[in-house]
């Protein structure tokens, strides 16, 4: 086996999680938090069994296409910037 644990692009984890989260298959995810309005970073998130869930269209936000929507299990909604995702279930994500 490979040295080198496995990586993946953030395009196909976010297909991944797409198929993962239609048949009904939790995952976990890490990445770097960024707050755009506080300019300001809360460092590595990591967040454990959540599912993607519908995020905003083009009409309701600029950043539609980095945003990323999320529910955990408790039914919190959350969000992360697309391109500051590092880790995806164990998987590191490579730019």
């Amino acid at each position: 086996m490979d040295k080198h644990k496995k990586t993946m692009t953030p395009l196909r984890a976010l297909e991944v999680m797409r198929e993962m989260t239609r048949q009904g298959v939790p995952f976990n995810i890490k990445y770097l938090s960024h707050s755009e309005t506080e300019k300001i970073s809360g460092g590595f998130k990591t967040e454990e069994s959540i599912f993607l869930m519908q995020g905003y269209r083009r009409n309701q936000s600029k950043k539609h296409d980095v945003l990323v929507s999320f529910v955990r299990l408790t039914g919190d909604r959350r969000q992360f910037y697309y391109p500051l995702l590092t880790e995806f279930n164990g998987i590191k994500i490579k730019p």
